[in-house]
């Protein structure tokens, strides 16, 4: 990469002559008045502004490509796409050329008007029409802008650009008083150099950087915004190439799959189960090159899978990202659920154990803590043989992997904290449907966001116990609705399971069959005995989990 000094009077004559442009995957234009006004703010206070990217191009740029908003068509030959200061410069062009239907900006010259800081201020006026008419009328009066203390931001166009001669404004402003018009004129002078002169920098990627670089620089530059996807860049290419709207595919995806949503970004799910399901590794220079005329042959294929992928992970009582120990096996599931439509009932039973197999060992193992895109290709591979019976099981690479001992489920961490282990732990006491301790509801995709990370012996009693092994565990989590979380509060559990008895009206047992539900054994909770709490549950998980990763399903 490069990066060279480039003034605002380079910047706007590049624009307007279609020089610079977008490449066609970018969003539009976003910014509000309010951050046009800050970034104006910052160009006549000499602040920084950033810094702005772009992919120099040849003979035959990369990406389909279009002018900035409000900007020209282009007149001249293309030479930068811009990759990122898309909201700068347009808000640059558009303020400084007056574009903007609904505002108008304004310099202001009253001392009383300054900024927070001390600096000059700008103004943000807003503009509507009736009956053929722009108002408020002293918006374009340049005697009452003066009287008002505001200057046109137009004036301060560089005349690099056609700025408008300030001669004009300004005699028209003081009706011909020479001495203001002097005054005047010095004033506006300097600021229109101060706009001129104005560095934002270019960061310049050089021609034949590819397409993968191009999207993981802007990834990278854009993290604190919405960033650019593979999806994004993809999308135009697609509908050039094979003439399909990739957001229309899209849109029958998710109306047919609405849960599909919930384990994370569906635009991300759908490009890395089309690269696996044309057998390329699920990361983004393969997505790039992927055979977009198979994709869109292949779509209803891709939905069928969804829907299957779906279903099956709700019927492992796993609702969503937010409560997965991984995410990387939801694209893999997808594409091998899509193989299953030519399969006899028995074999789709088959499937649905190896499926089961596959996934909890993605959970427990360490099958994807590196080179993840290549190991989920092969699993891909390897199961899709399995499902038509090409391979045998015991041939499956991620059926042969350990799992984890005994000692690192009981030190496995609080799953809130995303840790891949404790939310394995956590996954299994959701699988007994989790009924909840006071309200006896089962947890569900629709109930999951109301429940809470609920400590079951609380941190509060087990300080007053001065006991001294953590209580910040996965085997002393448990998901609960917020209204039952508050109502146990830091209860010992003896004392908080009574309450739950007396409250309900249904006695004991089915007080202790809601404990099992999670997973929880009920004599050591009920003794108030914490260590041997841990035991109990770590035996219970261990147990689980060696079933789940057996495809076989687990009865608590």
């Amino acid at each position: 990469m490069d990066a060279r000094n480039r003034s605002v009077a380079d910047w706007l004559p590049r624009l307007r002559s279609g020089q610079v442009q977008l490449p066609r995957f970018q969003r539009f234009e976003a910014w509000g008045y309010g951050q046009v006004k800050a970034l104006l703010e910052s160009i006549i206070n000499d602040l920084p502004a950033g810094a702005v990217t772009v992919l120099e191009v040849g003979d035959n740029p990369p990406f389909k490509h279009r002018e900035l908003a409000g900007a020209p068509e282009s007149k001249e030959r293309l030479n930068e796409l811009l990759l990122d200061g898309q909201q700068r410069l347009t808000a640059l062009w558009r303020s400084l050329t007056g574009d903007y239907e609904d505002r108008t900006y304004y310099i202001l010259l009253n001392e009383e008007s300054s900024t927070d800081y001390g600096g000059r201020a700008v103004a943000a006026v807003k503009r509507t029409y009736k009956e053929g008419k722009k108002y408020p009328l002293w918006a374009d009066d340049p005697v009452q802008c003066l009287a008002k203390g505001y200057v046109p931001a137009t004036l301060l166009l560089p005349e690099t650009v056609g700025g408008p001669p300030l001669q004009d404004w300004i005699k028209a402003a003081t009706s011909g008083d020479a001495a203001q018009g002097m005054e005047l004129m010095e004033l506006l002078t300097k600021l229109r150099g101060k706009v001129s002169s104005f560095n934002l920098p270019a960061i310049s990627l050089p021609v034949g950087t590819s397409k993968a670089t191009v999207l993981e620089v802007f990834t990278r530059i854009n993290t604190g915004h919405t960033p650019l996807s593979a999806f994004d860049i993809v999308t135009t290419d697609v509908e050039e190439a094979v003439g399909a709207s990739l957001h229309d595919l899209l849109d029958t995806l998710t109306g047919t799959v609405a849960g599909l949503s919930r384990y994370g970004d569906v635009q991300d799910i759908v490009l890395r189960t089309a690269a696996l399901m044309q057998n390329q590794t699920p990361d983004r220079p393969s997505i790039l090159d992927l055979n977009w005329n198979r994709v869109v042959d292949e779509w209803p294929l891709l939905v069928d899978g969804a829907l299957k992928a779906v279903e099956f992970l709700e019927q492992e009582r796993l609702f969503d990202a937010a409560r997965l120990p991984i995410v990387t096996p939801v694209p893999a599931l997808i594409a091998l659920w899509s193989q299953t439509n030519d399969l006899k009932p028995d074999a789709v039973g088959a499937a649905r154990t190896n499926l089961r197999k596959y996934l909890w060992r993605a959970f427990f193992t360490e099958r994807y803590e590196s080179s993840a895109h290549t190991q989920v290709i092969k699993d891909v591979r390897e199961l899709g043989e399995l499902l038509h019976g090409k391979r045998s099981a015991d041939k499956v690479d991620i059926f042969n992997l350990p799992l984890p001992a005994s000692d690192e489920l009981a030190t496995a961490a609080w799953p809130k904290k995303r840790d891949r282990l404790a939310r394995s732990v956590l996954a299994v006491s959701l699988y007994g449907s989790a009924i909840d301790l006071a309200d006896g509801s089962s947890v569900s995709a629709a109930s999951l966001g109301r429940r809470e990370y609920h400590h079951v012996f609380p941190e509060g009693y087990l300080k007053k116990l001065g006991e001294k092994t953590p209580s910040s565990l996965a085997l002393n989590c448990a998901l609960i609705t917020w209204r039952t979380n508050r109502t146990i509060s830091d209860k010992e559990p003896l004392q908080y399971m009574k309450e739950r008895s007396e409250a309900s009206s249904l006695g004991d047992e089915e007080i202790l069959y809601r404990l099992k539900t999670h997973a929880i054994p009920s004599a050591p909770l009920l003794a108030n005995d914490y260590k041997a709490f841990l035991d109990e549950r770590r035996e219970l998980v261990e147990e689980a989990m060696k079933q789940l990763t057996e495809g076989m399903p687990f009865s608590p």
